[in-house]
């Protein structure tokens, strides 16, 4: 079944896909950051307006000859493998390219960077500067992360792909930006006490999907301060340090025997079995089924 295309485009006035279903070959949404993998045949778009902000990452093995139409003459570019480009929302486009295009595009709401910083950053003080045809090893490196989410379809889940989301949004921001404010990296670390709530919070609730929101929420950070000052302390993002709870507490259950290894799966909230086993084998470094036979 095809994934329907999330980011979308103003033209003549209504809002339509910024491609056809068709090309849409994965997709995932981190709370308003949409990233999708397409593939295009040659082709072009008339004008349009950008609606969020906007990129597309080249994913292919050559390169596209590229063309977009500004202040009525058309110009070209060469869209290298690894190679970014990107607009603001509210910005007008206009492109064709000459090859079939295969690429990741990424959209990020105006009020995305209001919600990770906690009111810090209006929608309107965000503005990214044009990049056509863009090399970056960073942003090369982001890429590379964002396709292996997409090809396992999100398997690291929803706390990891916020955190990477965020994280790609902020080096735009410090990076890419016009007159936007810059955030200034926080410094410091948890208290005990705050680490002691986190780590209750998670070990109540270790069944369910844990937001980035909802743990920023525990200690009254925004996301972004939160992450940065989390891994402060304990030097794993909150991703990897859930994780390890989640693991330790498997290892715990098995000893004790007295569930399954899918119902031990389930309640520290692994997605099914083929989860828990790549999850605990990145970790302990054997199966949990080999684990449990060196017990018993």
């Amino acid at each position: 079944m095809r994934i329907e295309s999330k980011i979308s485009i103003l033209e003549d006035g209504n809002v339509i896909p910024a491609a056809p279903e068709t090309s849409v070959h994965s997709s995932l949404d981190w709370n308003g950051f949409v990233v999708e993998h397409h593939q295009l045949p040659k082709g072009e778009l008339p004008e349009h307006t950008i609606l969020d902000h906007r990129l597309t990452i080249t994913t292919g093995q050559t390169s596209i000859p590229f063309e977009f139409k500004e202040n009525g003459r058309w110009h070209s570019v060469q869209l290298h493998p690894g190679s970014f480009s990107m607009q603001s929302h509210g910005d007008l486009g206009a492109p064709r390219w000459l090859k079939d295009y295969e690429f990741l595009a990424i959209a990020i709401k105006p009020e995305f960077y209001r919600k990770i910083t906690a009111m810090e950053i209006e929608p309107a003080e965000v503005e990214l500067i044009t990049q056509r045809g863009k090399q970056d090893i960073n942003m090369q490196s982001f890429s590379n992360l964002f396709h292996h989410e997409l090809q396992h379809n999100g398997y690291n889940g929803q706390l990891y792909g916020e955190v990477l989301s965020m994280a790609f949004a902020m080096y735009l921001l410090n990076n890419y930006s016009g007159g936007s404010k810059k955030i200034t990296e926080p410094k410091g670390k948890l208290h005990g006490i705050q680490l002691k709530n986190l780590i209750d919070y998670v070990l109540c609730n270790l069944d369910k999907e844990i937001s980035l929101d909802v743990l920023s929420a525990q200690v009254f950070l925004s996301p972004y301060h939160f992450a940065k000052i989390f891994k402060n302390t304990t030097r794993l993002s909150p991703h990897q340090f859930i994780l390890k709870i989640r693991i330790n507490k498997a290892l715990e259950m098995i000893k004790l025997k007295s569930l399954s290894l899918t119902e031990i799966a389930l309640v520290n909230g692994f997605y099914d079995q083929s989860h828990f086993t790549h999850s605990f084998k990145r970790v302990v470094g054997i199966s949990p089924k080999k684990y449990q036979k060196t017990l018993f």
